[in-house]
């Protein structure tokens, strides 16, 4: 959904400064949208900026439009992707700086810093991935530059307007969790089939009296485990008979 500034009366420019934009986000979006600022395109968007030709400017996730005398331009651009921005939230909640310009309080050249650098997503875009385009049939056009203009005074008065153009403003949560659903072409709780039983190896004769060792009990000359070897010889070869 896009916004309509100044409900679609001409922007102002209050400056009268050559260069127009005065925090950080507001001159780093000119010059990315017009580097050239000594151009003809320049000079001629300059005088349009400031005499109120920019009019019915809207902002949307991605794109930038507005009436420039007889003409539409726009500015667009690929938003900052969810998981990038859900990201720089969680990591900068405890910096002040950080969170203000997340929160569309101030132009934070530290929270500039971080998405560049720390994150590779400029929080401006560089000229060469912004799309620009005008009705008069010239990309870089006098239009176009005026309208860069009169979003750039406009981000000093509501540094948010950048952020909700890039699309950096509750979006934290728009990114639903993957939903898994459960298998029912089977029952879960149900086992395989058992593996068929190894055939018993059966044990040595007296292995258990070998295992013990011996019981400190004597009889006679000789240990009870000793003792009781020949007993145990005598049952395996069925040699014991009831009397």
């Amino acid at each position: 959904m896009s916004e309509v500034l100044n409900d679609g009366r001409p922007i102002l420019i209050e400056s009268e400064r050559d260069r127009i934009g005065a925090g950080p986000w507001a001159r780093l979006f000119a010059s990315a949208v017009e580097p050239h600022e000594g151009s003809s395109a320049a000079e001629r968007g300059r005088q349009l900026a400031r005499a109120g030709a920019v009019h019915t400017v809207t902002v949307a996730e991605g794109e930038l439009g507005g009436e420039v005398e007889e003409h539409t331009a726009t500015i667009a651009a690929e938003p900052v992707p969810v998981r990038i921005w859900s990201a720089i939230v969680r990591s900068a909640s405890r910096t002040a700086s950080l969170v203000a310009g997340i929160e569309g309080r101030a132009q934070s050249v530290q929270l500039m810093h971080a998405m560049t650098v720390d994150w590779e997503e400029p929080l401006v875009p560089i000229g060469r991935s912004l799309s620009r385009s005008c009705t008069c049939g010239r990309d870089a056009c006098e239009h176009v530059a005026a309208l860069a203009f009169a979003i750039a005074s406009e981000i000093d008065h509501d540094p948010g307007l950048l952020l909700r153009w890039r699309g950096c403003v509750e979006r934290v949560e728009d990114e639903p969790a993957p939903v898994i659903e459960p298998d029912t072409s089977s029952d879960a709780w149900q086992a395989g089939a058992l593996p068929e039983p190894r055939p018993l190896r059966p044990l040595p004769v007296g292995a258990v009296l070998k295992r013990l060792g011996p019981t400190g009990i004597r009889v006679g000359a000789n240990d009870l485990a000793a003792t009781l070897e020949p007993a145990y010889a005598a049952f395996a070869q069925g040699d014991v008979v009831d009397r």
